[in-house]
This record gives C-alpha cells, structure tokens and sequence, in this order.
C-alpha cells in the first residue's frame, strides 16, 4: 500500500537496523512524478551518515544512460574510500567504461571481460561491511545504465550475508521502465516502498504555521495539486511571500515546480504539455484525444497517453487539463513567442477540421496573431456574429478586427458592418474610422435592412450631416431597402434627433394596421407632437418587451423609456432602465450603460432627487469619452446643468457651461434640452440677458421645427422668470398663460407654470394659483418645484397675514428641500385641500405607489412578489416599504395593517368635519 513520507523513513530505519545485525536487505522506493522520492533519500541519508555507517550514492541522469559505469563510478568515487582502495576501484572500473553501451537497453549479460572486475567490485564492498554496515543509495535508477544496473544485480545476488542495504529510488510509470531489471530483483527477496501523494491532513501539517484554519485551504490544495509535495510546498512558498494559491495566476514558486516537474525527465513531457496548454480547458472530453494531442505536439497518440498518465499521477493534470487554474499560463508563459503562435495556428486548424464551435477555433487563431485568407476569416466573422448576439461586445471585437485585413470585398462588408455595430456599443467615435466602405457600399446600392439603416443611425450621431442627407437620399429613392421594422426604427432615429420633421424621408408604403412596428413607431412618434396618441405608453411597453441590445436601435429604446417617463410611469421607466442596464453591463455595451445612466438621471430630476440625478449625470458622463456622444452630448450635459442649478452649484455649472460641444449639436432635440438648461443656469448666477438669449433660441428652434412641447423643454417658463427679474411682470405672465393654452403639458409643467404664474400676478390671488401649483407638483412627484412652490406660498400668507400656515408651510419647504439636496424623500404633508384643515392634520401622505406597495405588503406578499406584481425592481419595493415605515411610524410590515386601518379611519373623520 502507499505509504506517506514518515512512514517509509520509519522503514528504511527499520531496514537499515537489521542490516547492521548482519543481514543484507535492498528496498526500492517507487512514486510517481515530484513524489518526493528525492527528499525522502536525502533524509535517509543524512541518518546513515550520522549513524557512522559507510554511505555511497549516485543519481541516475537520462542524458548519461549511454555512459557505461557512470552510477558504479559515482558510488564508488564518492564515498571517501581509503587511497588505495580508491585505487584499486578505479582500475577496476576503466575497461568497464570503456564499453560501448545502448541508451536505451535495460539491462544485458555483462561481457566475460568484465565478469571479474565486477566480482571484484562487489567483494570489496562486502569487505568493507565487515568493518561497519555499508548503505548504497541510487537515485533515479531507471536511467542507470545498463552495465550499472548488472552490477547491482550481481551484488543483490551475493550480498544476503554482509551488512550491506542497497536503496534504489525510481520513477513509477504506468509502463515500467526497466521490465527485465524489475523482474531480476523481484525474484529475490526485496523490500517495496510505494510512495503516496499528501493527504489533505498531511497537507493540513504543511499549513499550520501559515494559516489558523489550514483544514478548509488543505482540501483546495489538495485539489490544486493532487498531493504533489513539490507543488504543496512551493504552494507554501508563494503563501509566505504574498501570493494567492488559488489565483488564476500562479505564484513564483509555484511556476518553477511546474516547470521542473515538466523538464526534470524525459524529453516529450514539455511538448505535450504545451499542447494541452494551448487546447486549454475549452476542448474536454472526447475531442481532446491523444490523436489530436499528438498531432499538436508532433508525437504518437501512445507517447501522449503515457505523458498525460504520468502527470495525472503526479498531481498535475485531471481529467486532462491542468488542476491549476495558473498552471497553463505558467507552461504557455515559458514557450517562445514564435512557438506558442504555431501551436495557436495548428489548433485552430486542427479543430476547425474536427467540427469545433467557431468561438474556440478564433480564439486561437486570434492568439495566433496572423489570419490567412479563406477559412479562417470566415470562423472568425461568424464567431464575432456570434459573440455580438450574446451580447459580448470584447469577444466581439476580438475576433472581428484581425479578421478584416484578410477578408475578400464581400466578406470584408460584413466583417465591417458587424464590426461597427460591436464598436458602437463600446464608444460611437471608434465605430467611425470603419464607416467609409460602408458608405461606398450604399452608395453603389449594396446595403439593405439594418446595414443601411446603420449608416444614417451613425451619420446622424455623430452630426455627419452630409452623408446623413445623401444616405436618406438613396432610402427615398429606393423604398424597398428597408424592412418594415428597419423603416419604422429609423423613423424614431431621426425623431429622436431631429423631431417629427426629420422623418419624410423614411416614410413607409405599409398601413399601419398591416405591421405591428408601423403602428407602434406611429404612436410613439405622436411623443413629438402635441397630440399624444393614447397608445404611445402601450406601445413603448411593447417596444421595450422585445428589445435586446444587438436587436433594436439605442434611440428607438430612449424613446420608449422616454414616454413612460413624462408619460406618468417614472416607476416602470426606471424599473425599464434598470433591467435594461443590468443587460448592457453583462454584455459591456459601454454606450447603452451612459445613455440609460442619463435617463436613469432625468427620472430622478423630474422626481427633484438633485443629488442622485447629478451624480448619474456625472457617472453617464464618465464612462463614454466625450467625443464618443456625438450630438447627443447635449442630453447629459442638460440634466447635469439642471441638477447642479437646482443645488445651487454655480461654479460647477460655470465649469459644465465652458465644456465644448459641437455646433450641429444645437440642430437637435439635445440641443433644446441644453439650450434650455444652460438658460436656467445663466439665470441663477445673474445673467439675465444670457438667459433671455437662451431661452428665445431655444423657442425659436421649437416652434420653427413643430416641436413646441412644454414637456420637452417648456422655455416661456424660463423665459417669464427672465422677465420677471428685468421687472417686466405682464410679460410673463402672456408667456405663461400662451404656454398653458398648448394642449401637451405635464402636471409637473403645469405646477411649475402656475408658480411663475402667481409671483407675476395680483399678491391677493396668489395663494389660489400656488395652492393649485402645489396640488399639481405633488402629483407629478417633483419636490424641487414643490419645495419651491411652498415656499412662495409660505411668503404669499405671510404677507396676508395668515402667519401660522405661513410657518407650518415654511418648514415643510426645508424639509422638502433639504430632502431633495441629501437625495432622501421627506415626509411630506397634504396640502391640496388648502386652509387650516390641511394644516392642521399632520398625517404623513403616502404616493400613490407607496400605497399600492404597503397595501400588498399588509396582505402577506413579499417584496419579490409585489415586484412581480407591480412591474417595479426589488429595489425600489425596499425603497417604497422603507420610506412607508418612516410615514406611517412603524418598524415591520407586520404594523402595517393596524395602521393602514387606523390611517384609513382618520381619513374617514377628517372629510366628515370638512364637510
């Protein structure tokens, strides 16, 4: 049986006892690869050497099996023998060398020659056991050569009665190296030692001054290194210095015990290795074989299964790949550069002519860094379209960009065309150096479907006016390029930039009522307009329900989330965003995370949450470069210049206003969105007339584009209160009362306009107007606005004497202001039945959806449950029960029926005394 290091010294002890009683004995220490036969002898050794005893040794070496005598003569030559005998060995031992041995033999006849010099040697030894026990020791013995290795036969044969033990250490192979040599001496008595891999206990020893708990990194060791003493201890040695065992890079130690195990023996070990270091753990099973494994290491399937076998047992591989996760590395690390790229090239042909995923196969010739023509570029296109549909844009990119040079005129179009779609998704301003044959091909009528609609989606980005033009150019002029879905996309595109105008060019021959996409892009269209069709938010919602990133345009997505948003679904919109974002960050769809960033921020400023919106403004910002927004820049950079306005950061909305955007910027509905920030910007540091100007150039473009919208960007608000400051009150109030006869409003407009409304008008009526602004502000859920319009009504009672609502109004503005600057919701208060009865009922007012979330909640459903329900995240049920428990005073759902009860009884009495 195998036995563990202590216990085989323990043997040879026991050995070596009886043979200073005058009892000759011979054992053979046998382990597979690094087994530690090698410490074990030095062990042994160094307690014969202090025991008195007369210790020779020698070490048997692959590269010296052709030298005749080479173990006798380091047996003999080192053991410090007496001049003469020194002498007489060495006379012995010269026509013995002199021989001409094969390499490869195990053992043969010693030649009559030799028969003397041989008994010769062995009765000296057995002279010298009568003075004091002698101990022979040869390591590595299956590459002694082969006159060697009869002479230790010859001694075996005499040595029964001299105070001699003969110890051979060698190699355990599943084939035996020395067949005759191992039948020879199992026929005489002999002494076995099986050396067996560390244990997780024996490696739990190892770690015990290294770690508290060595059992649980003991049994990770042990599946690391398969009980191998050299790699445990250079595992050990890499812990001492700082280095993780289980990283998926190896430590110092660690590579070097990987590298001497592979090089230590026979010639081949490295080759095969290498090979399966390069297959890597991707190709398992049946299709890592030794034929495939011999093809790439240039070898015989028979070496290779006896290489694998070999470093199975010894720890290093399982199931035929490394049980390191860094050992690979390690192997491919100390290979050549020229080497490994061979090998890279040979596995991928090698596994494209077996039928291998496309995936596998380019990784390889990707790592082999040169690309023919042919074949290879084809696996690569198609592994790069591939990677694109999982959404893994780096794959993506990896197996696309080499490919191109190599590819024919119309592979190399599609190559292309995948190409900017997977770098779009990473930053728009790379895609752009990869436009031109794109733009040739639709010139010369070669593009159709998303190909061509990607070509105007690029142009129109990046503000590339002129081929934007010329491509919408070739879409008129040939209706049938585009699929219904392609025609439908492009439309929102260019509303997306443009507005409702921008869309002519792109009309589409099929009714509505004939394509689901027609009619959804028609109602989601209607968003420009100022009739927003009823089937806008149904149809976003469909939009959003079949969109994946490689399916559907960036803008199309934006538009819908956009919908929902001023639509009065902030809550689905941000759940959309959420999970949408989830999606970009797993697939690294870089452009997709900064541009649901932003929306993510608009939905929080829109709630008056300045704080959070600012801060995702900042992070949308960062993850693209700033080229890499093209025209659209103008979206964030509003919602940041918002944010930072309504916080009161005057200089880091002076440092936002000096950041350069590009002029064709100001053509689009960004442009507005900007346009109408940085007025509200100017306007809180003083700069009336900049205001003023931005403010007009931004009405102008709306009403001269059709696109005068007050949910867009209501500029007459902004304008009125430029007004206002110069002392020009009638002013303002015609701009406020022309922007609320338009029909598309918002209740969050309409408080906001109400507000201007009432600072403009007649001190007397203003209570009424802010009140009504006040119900409208609550509504929509924006509580910068609602902060500001308690305030100015908390001032307009004042001023008529009503001090006490005055004061209770007041406090509420701080804490509704406070709360938006810290990014916290308050607990707001109900003011929209106006006088004292409001004021003086101090129940906490809970949303609409923090209703329908503590209601659910009171019936027993958890938190996953009412998300399900309700279409909104996990977290923002936490968000609705935490700010709930805070309103209503209690500290678990288990309170919340009592006190939705108790809630609802109040509610009941207060409208009694009222009326």
């Amino acid at each position: 049986m195998p036995t563990d290091h202590g216990g085989a010294l323990a043997e040879l002890a026991d050995l070596f006892v009886a043979c200073t009683a005058g009892t000759g004995r011979l054992a053979l220490v046998s382990g597979g690869l690094a087994s530690g036969k090698t410490e074990l002898l030095q062990r042994f050794q160094r307690h014969v050497a202090a025991s008195g005893a007369l210790l020779l040794t020698a070490t048997g070496a692959p590269a010296e099996r052709a030298l005749q005598a080479g173990v006798i003569d380091q047996l003999f030559h080192g053991a410090g023998l007496p001049p003469e005998i020194a002498d007489r060995v060495s006379h012995l031992i010269t026509p013995i060398a002199a021989a001409v041995g094969d390499p490869g033999s195990d053992v043969r006849s010693i030649q009559h020659s030799h028969v003397r010099p041989v008994h010769e040697l062995c009765g000296i030894l057995l002279e010298l056991s009568r003075e004091r026990p002698v101990v022979l020791c040869v390591d590595d013995v299956q590459f002694a050569d082969s006159s060697s290795l009869q002479f230790i036969l010859y001694l075996r044969r005499r040595m029964r009665s001299g105070r001699l033990l003969v110890v051979l250490a060698e190699w355990e192979q599943p084939q035996p190296t020395l067949p005759l040599f191992n039948a020879e001496l199992s026929r005489r008595p002999h002494h076995r030692i099986r050396l067996a891999p560390l244990s997780p206990a024996g490696i739990a020893g190892l770690l015990r001054d290294h770690v508290p708990d060595p059992d649980g990194p003991a049994a990770v060791w042990h599946g690391l290194t398969g009980g191998n003493p050299m790699l445990v201890r250079a595992l050990v040695e890499d812990l001492a210095a700082g280095h993780e065992a289980v990283a998926d890079r190896a430590g110092p130690a660690f590579g070097r015990a990987v590298l001497e195990c592979l090089h230590r023996w026979e010639a081949g070990f490295p080759e095969v290795a290498r090979a399966i270091a390069v297959l890597g753990r991707d190709v398992v099973g049946e299709d890592r074989t030794p034929v495939l494994l011999g093809r790439l290491a240039g070898t015989t399937p028979e070496a290779v299964a006896q290489v694998v076998d070999v470093l199975t047992a010894a720890g290093l591989l399982a199931d035929g790949g490394f049980r390191h996760p860094g050992a690979a590395a390690v192997v491919l690390d100390s290979t050549p550069g020229a080497e490994r790229a061979r090998l890279h090239a040979r596995a991928a042909e090698l596994l494209y002519q077996r039928g291998a995923a496309a995936a596998v196969v380019a990784d390889h010739l990707v790592a082999a860094d040169r690309v023919a023509p042919g074949w290879p570029v084809t696996v690569l296109r198609i592994a790069g379209e591939q990677a694109l549909m999982d959404d893994d844009v780096a794959a993506a990119v990896r197996y696309l960009e080499p490919a191109l040079p190599a590819a024919e005129r119309d592979e190399r179009l599609r190559i292309t065309s995948v190409l900017v779609q997977a770098l779009w998704r990473v930053n728009p301003a790379a895609a752009v150096v990869h436009l031109g044959p794109l733009h040739e091909a639709m010139w010369e009528g070669r593009l159709r479907g998303r190909a061509a609609m990607t070509v105007v989606q690029h142009a129109l980005w990046s503000g590339d006016e002129t081929t934007a033009v010329r491509a919408l150019g070739v879409l008129a002029d040939n209706p049938g390029v585009l699929d219904p879905q392609s025609a439908a996309e492009l439309r929102i595109i260019c509303q997306w930039f443009h507005g409702l105008g921008a869309v002519s060019a792109v009309a589409s021959d099929v009714p509505a009522d004939a394509d689901p996409w027609v009619a959804a892009a028609q109602a989601v269209g209607t968003f420009w307009t100022t009739e927003f069709h009823p089937d806008a938010l149904a149809s976003a919602e469909h939009i959003l329900q079949s969109c994946r990133l490689g399916d559907m345009s960036l803008e199309v997505v934006l538009t819908a989330l956009l919908i929902l948003a001023h639509g009065g679904r902030p809550d689905r919109a941000e759940w959309w965003c959420d999970r949408l974002a989830a999606e970009a960050t797993r697939g690294g769809a870089v452009t997709w995370q900064a541009i649901l960033e932003v929306v993510r921020a608009d939905i929080a400023l829109r709630r008056g949450e300045v704080v959070v919106a600012a801060a995702r403004a900042e992070t949308a910002l960062g993850l693209l470069p700033h080229e890499g927004w093209g025209l659209s820049i103008g979206y964030p950079l509003a919602v940041l210049l918002d944010a930072n306005t309504a916080l009161g950061r005057h200089r880091v909305v002076a440092g936002v206003m000096r950041l350069r955007v590009p002029d064709a910027m100001f053509s689009t509905v960004a442009g507005l969105r900007y346009l109408h920030a940085r007025g509200h910007g100017n306007l809180a540091a003083g700069r009336v007339l900049a205001a003023i100007s931005d403010f007009q150039n931004c009405g102008t473009r709306m009403r001269e584009w059709g696109l005068d919208l007050p949910v867009l960007a209501p500029w007459r608000n902004g304008l009125a209160q430029a007004n206002l400051a110069l002392g020009r009150p009638e002013v303002a109030r015609e701009l406020i009362r022309e922007q609320m006869r338009l029909p598309a409003g918002d209740r969050r407009t309409c408080g906001a306009s109400l507000r201007v409304l009432a600072a403009a008008g007649d001190p007397a009526e203003r209570p009424r107007l802010l009140r009504e602004a006040v119900r409208h502000l609550r509504r929509a859920g924006d509580r910068v606005e609602l902060a500001r319009a308690l305030s100015d009504l908390s001032e307009a009672l004042d001023a008529l004497g009503e001090h006490g609502e005055a004061r209770e109004l007041a406090r509420v503005a701080v804490a509704e202001t406070k709360a938006s600057y810290s990014g916290a919701l308050p607990i707001p208060v109900d003011w929209e039945d106006g006088g004292n009865d409001a004021a003086g009922d101090d129940r906490p007012v809970l949303s609409d959806s923090e209703l329908r979330v503590a209601e659910l909640a009171a019936k027993g459903h958890t938190n996953r449950e009412i998300s399900g329900l309700l279409y909104i995240t996990v977290s923002t049920v936490e968000q609705h029960l935490t700010r709930v428990y805070r309103k209503l005073g209690v500290r678990s759902r288990a309170d919340l029926p009592s006190r939705l009860a108790q809630r609802a009884g109040a509610g009941a009495r207060a409208v009694e005394a009222r009326g």
